[in-house]
């Protein structure tokens, strides 16, 4: 014996640790198994990368397998190396011409390069290479029973198997949480792309749609962000709470716009309303009086006002504060269309009673004719016994004013507007062509028309010359059925431009 060897061993000359055959068969027995599977079974962006990690572990697993006393550190750095190169045949053609031939080929081959295979590669080349360590150093420490040697032989196959198995619980039920999460903002999504599709026109700040539109962009973001590597947990239910915030703002702006619309198109409906009673009223007035212009057309207004006044009613701003939003916005519509209703039953009905009533085509049925209230009327200046409509007297003052300059006097007003007893007193039904038309069928009697004196030389004098060359300039005219050739001639007779001569 030297004196060497009185000195203790160093570690440099111990052989390496032994690993267990058994655990290493089983870790990359598992690794085999789940990595395939979890390719095949979860979200590309999930299975993809675990698959990567799981072949370096595997290819670990069988290096200590064959080669038990390897340093763990080696194996790994073969580990990498192989994958790695199996990574890099992607990039030649014998991995296409192996895929096309062999089927089992991708169980192998995996995925196209990406050089982030290659740091999952590494991951689990360190993560197999780690556990095997565990593994080894309990097996290597001094055992006081058969029945310790035993346990602790079970415990290394147990415990790379509960940590890789660990690992992929952990993954699954990341995925399936992160999974969940995009199942409820993918639907919250589309309920918000609805909104934003149904609500163009229907807000009474279209910023609100501008918001809810950013937010929508948001959560498609989220969507499409890598599950668990960009979008982590919590991300998709932070974009569905910004989603309903959006929507629910959008709704209510949607809401007041609805209420606004449905109260404006009441108010409209309100003076249809009021002149198709004043227009059924003076027909039956004039049915009572032998003028019957048919039950058909009065009932039509009736039948229409009756329809009318039930919209009204579901219109009462109590009402419309508890309507559901898709029933609140069909309101203005309804209304509106009970408004051209209305019109259509009470212009028909005027045209029916102007068939009776009045005897010729160009006399249009008014039943407000010789009852225009006081206060829409206006006394001529220059002939206040007289008045038109008071909205048509600046017109009538300057076209005096012109005249007064050509001619050196006033116009001469004879009759302007006639209540509906000075009409019936100035008509004379028996008369064949009767100079005043009948009640309710004289511009008279809207206040729209005034008789103004030419002279004795009538059509052919210089007054009725200058007024057929500049009344129109000032918003008044002759009408053709009152000139020469007309069917009443009257050079007299002059009317705004506003009168009414159709419903």
């Amino acid at each position: 014996m030297t004196w060497t060897d009185a000195l203790p061993r160093t570690t440099v000359d111990a052989p390496a640790p032994r690993v267990p055959r058994a655990a290493s068969a089983l870790l990359a027995a598992a690794a085999i198994t789940v990595g395939p599977a979890g390719r095949a079974l979860l979200p590309p962006p999930v299975g993809d990368p675990l698959a990567d990690a799981l072949a370096a572990v595997t290819v670990v697993g069988l290096l200590a397998l064959a080669f038990p006393r390897t340093p763990l550190a080696v194996a790994a750095s073969v580990a990498f190396a192989v994958c790695a190169a199996v990574e890099t045949l992607h990039l030649t053609p014998v991995a296409d011409a192996l895929l096309d031939r062999f089927l089992l080929a991708r169980l192998v081959l995996g995925t196209p390069f990406g050089v982030v295979d290659l740091a999952w590669n590494a991951i689990g080349a360190c993560l197999g290479a780690a556990v095997l360590a565990a593994v080894t150093h309990r097996s290597a420490q001094p055992s006081g029973s058969g029945s310790t040697r035993r346990g602790r032989r079970v415990a290394s196959v147990v415990a790379p198997l509960t940590v890789l198995a660990l690992l992929t619980a952990g993954g699954v039920l990341l995925v399936g949480v992160v999974d969940d999460e995009a199942d409820a903002l993918s639907a919250q999504v589309a309920t918000a792309q609805r909104e934003l599709d149904t609500s163009a026109d229907k807000v009474t700040d279209d910023a609100v749609r501008e918001q809810l539109g950013k937010a929508l962009g948001q959560g498609e973001s989220v969507l499409e962000a890598t599950p668990v590597l960009q979008r982590l947990p919590g991300d998709a239910p932070a974009a569905v709470t910004d989603l309903e915030r959006a929507v629910a703002v959008v709704r209510e702006s949607r809401r007041e716009f609805a209420t606004d619309q449905a109260t404006a198109a009441r108010e409209e409906l309100a003076p249809a309303r009021r002149r198709a009673e004043t227009v059924l009223d003076a027909a039956d007035e004039l049915a009572a009086a032998g003028q019957d212009a048919g039950e058909a057309s009065r009932a039509a207004v009736r039948d229409a006002l009756g329809a009318a006044d039930d919209t009204v009613t579901l219109a009462d701003p109590d009402r419309l504060a508890a309507l559901p939003l898709s029933d609140l916005e069909q309101v203005a519509p309804a209304l509106l269309a009970r408004h051209d209703a209305v019109g259509e039953a009470t212009a028909d009905l005027m045209s029916a009673q102007d068939a009776v009533v009045c005897p010729f085509p160009d006399q249009v049925w008014f039943p407000e004719g010789g009852r225009i209230a006081a206060d829409r009327l206006a006394p001529i200046p220059w002939a206040p016994e007289h008045s038109i409509r008071a909205d048509l007297l600046d017109g009538l003052v300057a076209l005096d004013e012109a005249y007064l300059a050509a001619f050196g006097e006033h116009l001469t007003v004879n009759s302007a507007y006639r209540s509906m007893e000075d009409q019936t007193a100035v008509y004379t039904p028996a008369n064949p062509n009767p100079l005043a038309a009948p009640p309710g069928c004289s511009n008279h009697g809207l206040g729209t028309a005034v008789d103004l004196s030419v002279g004795p030389e009538g059509f052919s004098g210089s007054r009725f010359a200058w007024l057929t060359e500049h009344a129109e300039e000032y918003g008044w005219t002759h009408p053709d059925w009152a000139g020469p050739t007309g069917r009443l001639p009257e050079p007299w007779h002059w009317e705004s431009v506003e009168t009414p001569d159709a419903y």
